[in-house]
């Protein structure tokens, strides 16, 4: 289905789950072994190679996408909101009981060793290679789906968005559940397929089907379709 350039009146980026120290492209790492592997991932006979290769193309392929993608946003001054786990409670009795009972379950009750997503973490943060400008939007959530656990929708309503470009990650997880309350609550969306990720490589695109998308296209036509608006507007 070919995207109309008006899809890009009222409309928003947002990036779900970039963020924190991202690697930069063409380095690599920890790499997976069975010994490491979440219990959760090894009962469902994931294997270490199929984690790898979401890191490695989450690194050298979706990360540089992400950050063309938004520079090209930004030239067609669409409003820039960049969403990321951020906690507020020391305890973390503020996370989504779901989330945080894995995380008791994973690492134990003490909140301080998890994964640095409590808000005064270094990592509970945009990407460094989105380089935020003043007047952006950063949004902690709480849980995979950020329409109920920040203040996403509030945002996007006072801007009056209508549209949405998606990038971001894991497909089938935080990405794949905000995009689909967004459409729930009749916003139209665009996800870029190549500046998306997965937590292992076989599943990122059906899981992009499997949540469902207006429009789905890669970094490189996206880039087209936003220097045509581009053009328009300079006319």
């Amino acid at each position: 289905m070919s995207i109309p350039i008006s899809f890009f009146e009222d409309c928003a980026f947002v990036s779900v789950d970039f963020q924190g120290d991202a690697p930069e492209p063409g380095t690599r790492g920890e790499r997976m072994t069975k010994e490491k592997m979440l219990n959760v991932m090894l009962e469902r006979g994931i294997d270490p190679d199929d984690i790898n290769a979401a890191k490695d193309f989450a690194t050298d392929v979706a990360n540089p996408n992400a950050v063309k993608v938004a520079n090209a946003c930004r030239e067609i001054k669409m409003p820039m909101i960049f969403v990321h786990w951020g906690y507020m409670f020391k305890d973390a009795m503020d996370l989504d009981p779901i989330v945080y009972d894995h995380f008791v379950s994973e690492f134990g009750p003490d909140a301080s060793k998890w994964l640095g997503h409590h808000i005064d973490s270094p990592n509970a943060f945009p990407m460094r290679q989105y380089d935020i400008r003043v007047g952006e939007y950063i949004l902690p959530k709480t849980a995979m789906d950020a329409f109920p656990s920040s203040n996403i929708d509030y945002v996007l309503r006072n801007l009056k968005t209508q549209h949405i470009v998606f990038v971001g990650g894991n497909t089938g997880g935080c990405l794949g559940t905000t995009a689909y309350s967004a459409r729930q609550r009749g916003y139209k969306t665009l996800i870029i397929e190549d500046a998306t990720f997965d937590s292992v490589r076989s599943t990122q695109l059906q899981n992009i089907y499997a949540f469902g998308y207006d429009y789905l296209v890669k970094t490189k036509e996206f880039l087209a379709l936003a220097e045509s608006r581009l053009n328009l507007r300079e006319m």
